[in-house]
């Protein structure tokens, strides 16, 4: 807005005639007015929390010279009273107590008054105003002014503000609430690199939503990567514009990539508490078995011929050596077995091999080691059916490449499939595939920028960590959050539970997507945590429905309610109604049931 001029309405005295109520009139501004707030009487039925109004004002200039100029200035309804003055409290307790009903009385039940709170979302020139952008109202509309509900096109050409200039920013992700046929676009760039969170309650529709924006990123040619706990984008594939561009893959836990202490709780984890032997022991012979199965591929077929011999076990030979805690189970057995029985030479080729001379244990140590690989084992059955179970819900065959930075392409949204294994497991992959990405960007070894997608992230960045793996995963998410922008990494947190977010990660977030929250934890700490959020707002949580969500932040112009388009893709538990199945399997089942009596009567 101009800086010649103040904003400042004429006075009654000085303005031209009141035009006729245009036919959007929905109220008239009432009592006291603010350049931030202002109330008015609305016209019954007119308007809903949260819609859109604009009033027509004039600006004089600060020198008092030339035309006044035309200005529109919007506002938000943040809520709706509604009084009737000639129907006391008195009185309808007494009708109450006698069981009355007050339209058969004599009372004066028409003379409501409608009053709005409206918030000022700013000003711009009236006429032709592409940009869309508002300036900040410093001087209040004036009493008695008409409020109007402007078209639709003014509509969206101020939601969309400054983003109208910039098509290929825009993601097209909803309506509004209460005026359908109007589009909402958000910016793309401040998801990317700014950092975005969807926050709602289960069956609120934040995966939906996500799936949304994913679809808008990928058809840019974004690259995305995916951590899917759930399973809950295993159908992206499924819609056409995409099925060349999702790549999905089954994640194997690196045993031999994590220091011993980590390894150690893996297998408390999956089997029992180690004997004290066994976990004195347990570093030098992790740190040997690293050695052993890191060597060449010419040195790796020798090592691996020799330990099929001593262990007169063929299925090494038939099936190679991997690295996972069934070699490290057969590796504590050769070296258990070439101390007990004094086996000077073969525990020389060990130690040469690698390169450890504490593998000599006195003969009583390596008897009660003799233990130990079946406890590795039977963690390694167990890891091995979390791995299976992983790779089944993936749908993929393709496993998670050992240079992490490959699922990162152009055009690419890359799904890695978590689902199957246990919290720590699923925190312990993320970190390492995070840290691998975001090393490579700071070293400039990986050229494109990405995107990083956390469905369940208070699974990954808890606001207290429990373990050694929340640990180091809060930390790459963290320094991310803090410092992704410089190194073109974005990320989006998806959560259920935002309370039990870490709330400096939280925090880094510039845009937010808020749908409904229940639980007063959650609602209070969004509250706290996201500054742009207004008391009115936060109030809606508790009551939005399936699919509305409040926009805030720099994704948007000013924060608005919202209905979220449905994605192309469906989720994974969005397959089939689960009592249609019931039915189905049923039928099945009796259909198996007869088949052998038809064949045995024909």
């Amino acid at each position: 807005m101009a800086t010649s001029r103040s904003n400042r309405a004429l006075p009654n005295s000085q303005s031209p005639a009141a035009p006729a109520a245009p036919p959007s009139y929905v109220g008239t501004i009432v009592g006291e007015s603010a350049s931030r707030e202002f109330r008015m009487a609305v016209a019954q039925e007119a308007i809903r929390e949260q819609d859109l109004v604009a009033v027509d004002a004039e600006l004089r200039p600060t020198d008092g010279q030339g035309p006044p100029e035309s200005i529109r200035v919007w506002a938000k309804v943040q809520r709706i009273e509604r009084l009737n003055p000639l129907f006391p409290s008195e009185a309808g307790h007494e009708l109450a107590a006698t069981r009355t009903n007050p339209f058969e009385t004599v009372l004066s039940l028409s003379r409501e008054m409608v009053t709005a709170v409206c918030q000022v979302l700013g000003a711009e020139p009236r006429g032709n105003n592409p940009r869309g952008k508002l300036d900040q109202l410093r001087y209040p509309p004036q009493p008695a002014s008409s409020v109007y509900r402007p078209g639709s096109e003014d509509m969206a050409r101020v939601v969309l503000g400054e983003l109208a200039q910039r098509a290929n920013r825009a993601l097209d992700i909803a309506t509004l609430s209460n005026r359908p046929e109007v589009s909402v676009s958000v910016d793309g760039h401040a998801i990317v690199t700014r950092h975005l969170a969807i926050l709602a309650m289960t069956g609120a529709g934040k995966s939906w939503t996500a799936r949304r924006i994913i679809e808008q990123l990928a058809a840019k040619n974004y690259p995305i990567v995916i951590f899917d706990p759930h399973g809950d984008y295993s159908r992206l594939s499924e819609v056409p514009a995409l099925r060349q561009k999702v790549k999905r893959y089954y994640a194997q836990f690196p045993v031999f990539e994590q220091d011993s202490e980590t390894v150690v709780k893996v297998v408390e984890s999956l089997g029992w508490e180690l004997a004290k032997t066994h976990r004195s022991h347990f570093d030098t012979l992790f740190e040997a078995a690293r050695a052993f199965i890191k060597a060449p591929a010419p040195q790796i077929q020798e090592r691996t011929e020799w330990l099929s011999d001593y262990l007169r076990n063929s299925k090494i030979k038939e099936y190679g050596l991997k690295p996972d805690l069934y070699f490290f189970g057969d590796f504590v057995q050769a070296v258990s077995a070439a101390n007990a029985a004094e086996d000077f030479d073969s525990l020389s080729v060990l130690i040469e091999w690698c390169k450890q001379d504490d593998l000599r244990i006195n003969k009583q140590n390596a008897k009660w080691l003799e233990t130990f690989p079946n406890n590795l084992r039977t963690a390694a059955k167990r890891l091995r059916l979390m791995e299976k179970t992983n790779q089944k819900i993936s749908g993929s065959l393709d496993p998670l490449p050992n240079d992490r930075t490959e699922i990162v392409q152009y055009g690419q949204v890359s799904v890695v499939s978590l689902a199957g294994y246990t919290g720590d497991f699923q925190a312990t992959i993320y970190n390492l595939i995070a840290n691998d990405i975001f090393q490579a960007r700071v070293q400039e070894k990986l050229k494109l920028p990405v995107l990083l997608v956390l469905e369940e992230a208070h699974n990954f960045v808890p606001g207290r960590a429990n373990t050694p793996a929340e640990e180091r995963s809060i930390a790459i998410t963290k320094q991310i959050a803090q410092e992704g922008r410089k190194f073109g990494i974005g990320l989006v947190m998806i959560s259920q539970r935002p309370s039990r977010l870490d709330e400096t990660t939280l925090s880094q977030c510039n845009s937010y997507i808020i749908m409904r929250l229940v639980n007063p934890a959650d609602q209070n700490f969004v509250r706290k945590v996201i500054e742009s959020l207004g008391e009115d707002e936060a109030r809606l949580l508790p009551d939005l429905d399936v699919g509305e969500a409040l926009l805030s932040g720099q994704l948007i112009n000013f924060p608005v309610l919202v209905r979220i388009k449905p994605p192309e893709s469906q989720g994974e538990r969005e397959e089939e109604d689960a009592f249609k199945a019931l039915e189905d399997a049923y039928r099945s089942l009796q259909q198996g049931a007869r088949q052998p009596q038809e064949v045995r009567g024909w």
